[in-house]
């Protein structure tokens, strides 16, 4: 795989990583984003408003540090950055599932084809050539 394609299909996924940001830091206080709200169609029946918030900063965490350190795994050909490139991405669906309006919608939409494309890029074999090297 080229270097070029390696450091770009990285900066995206770098970049997906951190715009979790603005689901993680709104659900635990620490800023407002107008118009995006931490609240689930689900959890907050389930677990109440705290709960809900823990849930959401959590769950939106969690891809954000796991994207981050898959791609240091894939530039330096570590095989393991890819089941935590693909777990990343499930966890980061299920997060935007439960918690649709923690990102205005064009960010939703780009979200969801980042963790898609992770995910088949993945399941394609991407990346193997190095692993095997």
């Amino acid at each position: 795989m080229s270097t070029v394609v390696t450091v770009v299909v990285g900066g995206v996924v770098g970049a997906h990583g951190l715009g979790h940001v603005l689901g993680w830091m709104p659900a635990w206080g620490i800023t407002k984003f107008e118009g995006m709200s931490s609240e689930s169609w689900l959890l907050g029946r389930l677990v109440g408003e705290i709960g809900e918030r823990i849930a959401a900063g959590t769950l939106f965490l969690v891809p954000m540090l796991g994207f981050g350190v898959a791609v240091l795994g894939m530039f330096t050909g570590q095989a393991w950055w890819r089941p935590l490139a693909t777990a990343s991405a499930g966890v980061s669906l299920a997060a935007t599932a439960l918690f649709p309006h923690a990102f205005p919608l064009s960010s939703t939409i780009g979200s969801v084809a980042v963790n898609a494309a992770v995910i088949a890029l993945v399941v394609s074999g991407w990346g193997m050539e190095d692993a095997a090297a």
